[in-house]
């Protein structure tokens, strides 16, 4: 029989891609499936015309002072209340709340009309907005097992299920040897957040390996501002790139590459362990609850790749780091057999046998 849900997150990379990734799968099998967003998220689903979509806007009070935090119950009010509306017009089965302040409004309502809420959390730390509604939730799948912000008493309704990808990472399998090219390519991707200290010291990096005799090639993500300025410097100095704001086709980018910089959102680290690309991890200083951080350092932890927190990121480090795995490319191996013992393939069908009781 056809069920209703309604999935609801922030507009942010990290929270939305898992949830239209979830939302295609249920899709596919048939379910009627609606998202809830802010005006971020709907920018994320315009090639997704078999999706029903509702904007709300809310807030949130953290880092506020008391008169913004005013403010901000008053939104958050509102939008409680246009989350009822949506409920009533609705009808749904079941809520899927993924996280970002964003979630809360309709996942907090469910409980107003008794229906089950489910929550997802891709961090290893508990969002703020997960936190408070892990109380009402009747199930709480998570990513990768935390230690932070997680209360005991919510472990009998707690399962580990994996990070949602994309079904054409999930299934992909690097099972053959990495094949040896002329160049070694490295790969930069600083989401969202953070392209632009990486389009500050990368390039004079790229030029000293290519200087020691390193044959070295970039595919580089960068701000809009900044790549008239990358590209002019790469050409000048006879550097091998490709400099790009958005690309669809990155999953293609990451394949090409042999070591990766990036930012530790955790859908970003997640497909570069999958795909079994080493990368050396840069977390955002300022991300909420250091979520970032917490993320890379799972990673590591579980050697799969290198941390270098940003106060430390600079050209003799980056220098120093990229050189050691170029010069021993078995280090490289060793990280990416490690990286094959932390996936889980069966994202998907873990979440729908949980979800049974509901729909």
């Amino acid at each position: 029989m056809k069920k209703k849900i309604i999935f609801t997150t922030g507009g942010t990379g990290g929270h939305i891609f898992p949830t239209i990734n979830l939302m295609k799968h249920f899709h596919d099998k048939g379910n009627e499936v609606i998202l809830v967003t802010d005006s971020r998220g709907k920018n994320f689903i315009k090639d997704h015309a078999e999706f029903k979509s509702y904007i709300i806007k809310t807030s949130t009070l953290t880092n506020k002072n008391i008169l913004r935090k005013c403010l901000a119950l008053i939104v958050i009010f509102y939008s409680i209340f246009k989350s009822m509306i949506i409920i009533k017009k609705e009808s749904p089965d079941l809520i899927f709340g993924f996280g970002g302040y964003v979630s809360f409004p309709i996942s907090f309502a469910s409980k107003l009309f008794n229906l089950p809420l489910v929550i997802y959390e891709i961090n290893v730390v508990f969002g703020r907005s997960n936190r408070f509604l892990s109380k009402f939730a009747k199930k709480i799948f998570i990513a990768k097992k935390m230690s932070l912000n997680f209360e005991a008493k919510h472990r009998n309704k707690t399962f580990e299920v994996g990070t949602i990808l994309n079904k054409n990472i999930l299934n992909f399998s690097r099972n053959h040897e990495i094949k040896k090219k002329d160049y070694f390519t490295i790969f930069v991707l600083g989401g969202s957040q953070g392209t632009e200290v990486f389009g500050s010291i990368v390039p004079p990096v790229i030029n000293q390996l290519k200087n020691k005799g390193y044959k070295v090639e970039v595919i580089q993500q960068c701000l809009k501002e900044q790549k008239n300025s990358i590209i002019k410097f790469y050409n000048k100095n006879e550097i091998k790139h490709k400099i790009f704001e958005f690309n669809k086709s990155i999953f293609d980018l990451i394949l090409s590459s042999d070591l990766a910089i990036t930012r530790c959102g955790a859908s970003t680290t997640a497909e570069l362990v999958h795909i079994a690309t080493p990368f050396i991890a840069v977390p955002l200083p300022n991300s909420i609850d250091d979520h970032q951080f917490l993320n890379a350092k799972y990673y590591e932890n579980k050697g799969c790749c290198f941390l270098l927190e940003q106060k430390n990121f600079n050209v003799k480090n980056l220098f120093n780091l990229i050189e050691k795995y170029i010069k021993d490319q078995k280090k490289l191996d060793i990280i990416r057999q490690n990286m094959k013992k932390n996936y889980n393939k069966n994202v998907y069908a873990d979440i729908e046998n949980q979800l049974k009781e509901f729909i």
